[in-house]
């Protein structure tokens, strides 16, 4: 599957914790790509806004999450240029997202489904390789 079919699929999801959120999109993505659920710990864990932030704290932070999931499934953190379909944590003020490079720009999910945003190379918290996979 590439990223753009990936997304085409999200089309019309609307944020949904634990089902459409920052934790399962960058997840489902690696998943729709044949490797393993890096958030297999925690999915089905929570359902609400609550929950969710209840885990991300138990892990330490986002990022944690993210790399304890990743670590867990063998893939790497990339310490170069991020390639279209890498995943990432993403810090903008106080807020942090899991996201996916499109190669362009990096998806998220908002409150009303997925967006799309450029951000400054000091708001990329921690890039995966999971574009060397597709």
């Amino acid at each position: 599957m590439t990223l753009g079919d990936y997304l085409l699929t999200l089309n019309a999801k609307r944020r949904e914790p634990g089902v459409h959120d920052c934790v399962t999109l960058p997840a489902d993505w690696t998943v729709a790509l044949g490797l393993p659920d890096p958030m297999a710990a925690w999915r089905g864990t929570y359902d609400t806004e609550e929950g969710a932030l209840e885990i991300i704290e138990q892990a330490g932070s986002l990022e944690s999450l993210f790399a304890a999931g990743y670590a867990s499934i063998g893939i790497e953190e990339r310490y170069d240029e991020p390639r279209e379909g890498d995943v990432a944590v993403l810090r903008v003020g106080e807020q942090e997202a899991g996201s996916i490079y499109t190669g362009r720009r990096w998806v998220f999910v908002g409150e009303r489904g997925i967006g799309f945003s450029s951000v400054d190379q000091d708001c990329i918290v921690t890039v995966w390789a999971v574009g060397d996979h597709g």
